[in-house]
């Protein structure tokens, strides 16, 4: 219940501080297998995000990596003490491996209640091109679309031609997703170098079901940062924990939003609080908001 602490560094490794329920923080990003990449190096880590990708219990880091490093996808299963580096077996390493990426963040893009990842690139050198003919300044962000059990690899990196938007080379920086407009999808606001800020509608039809829960935890917490959510429906069980500091240079809503797929109604829904305590809650209706107070 203690709330960890994760930095991803620039060129030297990345730290862990474990909290000592309270006490202090205890440094382990060697022994939980997050200091380095896959092959033992330090990389250009830029923005971080953490999310329960699978529906196993496994909880997956994702890093956005200097130009050249393909972006890290550390997964720590449920038997493991370690986290270790996927990006390539989960479909991310290979098609992340030029782009200079900073925000990237977690969001189920469809609503089919599977996790994707997306990554705002740009390089920082304005005329890489002339050293490096396979850089670019601006660069299109990318979308990981996490594809189900009966694909190749776990996520598929879309084609720039297939994501409208945000697709278009820009020199990207921060990240966030949020329902802007509350149509039940999550959009996506993306800032850029010399530019102005872009927020991209997601338009998706797929008429997928949602629901988009706030937590109003007790004071001095009253965001509830740390609750973690979970809900099931027939077809798998997904977790949500409440954070605000993900990405790059960004900060999102303390809401926490569930795409659906089919599934009409869900079969259990509850909030672990941030002391511990476990509170079922009683669900009418999915496509909405809803708000749960902490007793």
């Amino acid at each position: 219940g203690w709330t960890d602490v994760m930095v991803a560094n620039d060129t030297v490794r990345n730290f862990v501080f474990r909290n000592l329920d309270g006490q202090g923080f205890e440094e382990v990003g060697e022994d939980w297998g997050l200091g380095y990449d896959r092959n033992g190096m330090a990389t250009g880590a830029m923005g971080i995000d953490l999310g329960e990708v699978f529906d196993d219990g496994s909880r997956a880091i994702a890093i956005g990596n200097f130009a050249n490093e393909m972006s890290s996808f550390y997964v720590g299963h449920p038997d493991g003490a370690q986290f270790a580096d996927e990006a390539i077996v989960a479909g991310i390493g290979a098609p992340s491996r030029l782009a200079l990426s900073f925000g990237v963040q977690f969001l189920d893009a469809d609503l089919d209640g599977r996790l994707d990842l997306v990554q705002a690139n740009g390089h920082v050198e304005n005329e890489i091109e002339r050293v490096q003919q396979s850089q670019h300044y601006a660069q299109p962000a990318q979308l990981f679309w996490q594809c189900g059990p009966d694909c190749g690899s776990p996520f598929v990196a879309l084609p720039a031609t297939q994501v409208g938007d945000l697709g278009k080379p820009i020199v990207g920086r921060g990240l966030a997703a949020s329902d802007f407009d509350g149509d039940g999808d999550l959009d996506l606001l993306l800032t850029q170098v010399n530019g102005a800020p872009m927020l991209l509608r997601n338009d998706q039809r797929s008429a997928h079901h949602w629901l988009s829960i706030r937590l109003r935890g007790r004071a001095p917490n009253t965001e509830a940062l740390g609750a973690r959510v979970t809900l099931e429906t027939p077809a798998g069980t997904q977790h949500r924990s409440v954070s605000r500091n993900r990405s790059y240079l960004s900060q999102t809503p303390s809401r926490l939003h569930f795409g659906l797929g089919e599934q009409s109604t869900v079969s259990r829904l509850a909030v672990r609080w941030p002391d511990g305590t476990v509170q079922p809650i009683e669900l009418e209706g999915v496509d909405r908001e809803i708000e749960i107070v902490q007793p």
